[in-house]
């Protein structure tokens, strides 16, 4: 996305989220939650946080008894919603994705986007 893109949705996520419409909306109640309760910005443009090696491989080995007991879930939720062209990740209580389901063909974008390690 461009900076104009950028500040075009920010604008857009603003006004959504000031004009109500979360009553409305279950993707303008996620901005307002977004905003309000994690305070993040859509007009901040931060560049992700990748992790080593290390630090992902720890954060699975935490997640292991879960990410066991979730493959069948995350399996199924992927076959459901997957042919859209969005993944399906696992994270854990910091927000470190740990598992993810989704198309090869993705995957470079996934992890420009910082959304995979």
């Amino acid at each position: 996305m461009s900076g104009r893109q950028a500040a075009g949705h920010a604008d857009f996520v603003q006004a959504s989220i000031a004009r109500s419409d979360a009553a409305h909306s279950a993707l303008v109640a996620s901005w307002r939650r977004s905003l309000q309760l994690h305070h993040l910005d859509p007009a901040e443009r931060k560049a992700p946080r990748r992790l080593t090696e290390a630090e992902l491989r720890q954060a699975r080995q935490r997640m292991e008894r879960m990410i066991r007991a979730a493959e069948g879930s995350l399996n199924r939720l992927y076959q459901a919603v997957g042919g859209v062209g969005c993944c399906v990740m696992l994270a854990d209580r910091d927000g470190i994705p740990v598992e993810r389901r989704g198309a090869v063909a993705d995957d470079e974008t996934f992890d420009e986007w910082g959304l995979w390690t």
